[in-house]
């Protein structure tokens, strides 16, 4: 999220970003399937750190990160962190009365509903896969005033309800912003300030499975667009089912934050990147300080096309998972 960052970084390319920990990294617990993955950190004064199985050498541990059966993870001073488990075995907090924790092996008979066993797999199949090769960074230039950038919703399929436009530019500049259907203009606003429209409900309704252009337009630059899709009722009344069974299954057995970063997951794996950014947004508005939030967040930057700011979220996130922590590592 713009404005959240505590420092200012200009990023040459996201080579440097993408070395955060998204997923297994290389030696850790490689060759086997996805047991768990670390959805909350707080280093506090202290360390997260993580051992693959059979390995010798501890590294610090990053929002997001899949582990195998018999990986480590181990924290110090007041550091905490959650993990994730898969096959519907809720969640485990490993603060320093509970450290090292080793990752236990997911067995056939856990998990109290196969179907939400199922979505969780779906949910922790994108948590786990990280960022995909994403464009580089451009570099800041000064000069005269930038096209907007559309930000939400962006080339993907929404649920229906209300939907808001969101797109980034100058607090000086007026808009055009135009939807566009099949037969032409479908509504269109003009002399707008700010950057975000909600679709006004006396507007032309938006009719399930059919593609719409979003277009901002601003000063002499041209058009800026992305597409969006309104998944028709059967298949949002389906994904709504799974979003249910899923957190049915795990409300009672992971705190909050685990639970959205769940959620969010699974939306995503269903191409549903816009519903997973508002579900996101909304959980960092409670907590601001969750460097997996921020991760996750930089992730569907990423897979949107916005890598400026993916860049943002994935500094956030590591300065978040890391401030206060660099002491020395605990006795082993």
């Amino acid at each position: 999220m713009l404005g959240m960052n505590r420092r200012k970084v200009v990023w040459v390319s996201l080579a440097v970003v993408l070395a955060i920990p998204l997923s297994p990294w290389p030696g850790l617990g490689q060759g086997g399937e996805t047991a768990g993955v670390i959805t909350e950190i707080k280093p506090g004064r202290g360390r997260v750190e993580v051992k693959a199985a059979g390995a010798s050498e501890w590294r610090r541990a990053g929002p997001l990160m899949a582990l195998r059966a018999g990986d480590a993870v181990r924290v110090s001073e007041n550091a905490s962190v959650v993990i994730l488990l898969s096959g519907g075995r809720g969640s485990v907090k490993v603060d320093v009365a509970s450290s090292p924790f080793a990752v236990p092996a997911p067995r056939a008979e856990e998990g109290k509903v196969q179907k939400a066993r199922t979505l969780l797999a779906a949910s922790l199949n994108f948590l786990s896969s990280g960022a995909k090769e994403v464009p580089q960074a451009v570099l800041a230039t000064r000069g005269g005033p930038k096209p907007p950038v559309i930000l939400a919703p962006r080339n993907g399929l929404v649920l229906p309800g209300p939907l808001s436009f969101e797109w980034l530019g100058s607090r000086f500049s007026r808009y055009t912003l135009r939807i566009l259907g099949p037969s032409g203009v479908v509504h269109e606003v003009k002399n707008l300030t700010g950057a975000k429209l909600d679709y006004p409900p006396n507007a032309p309704p938006l009719a399930p499975g059919t593609r719409y252009t979003f277009q901002v337009l601003a000063g002499s630059h041209p058009p800026q667009e992305a597409w969006f899709e309104v998944l028709d009722t059967q298949r949002a009344e389906a994904v709504q089912r799974e979003l249910l069974v899923l957190e049915q299954e795990l409300a009672p057995l992971v705190p909050p934050n685990t639970l959205v970063t769940a959620r969010v997951g699974l939306l995503a794996n269903r191409g549903l990147l816009h519903d997973a950014r508002l579900a996101l947004v909304a959980a960092l508005a409670k907590d601001p300080d969750e460097p997996t939030l921020h991760q996750l967040l930089g992730n569907l930057y990423a897979n949107a096309g916005l890598p400026e700011l993916a860049a943002e979220s994935y500094d956030e996130a590591q300065f978040l998972s890391t401030r206060g922590a660099g002491g020395p590592p605990p006795k082993r």
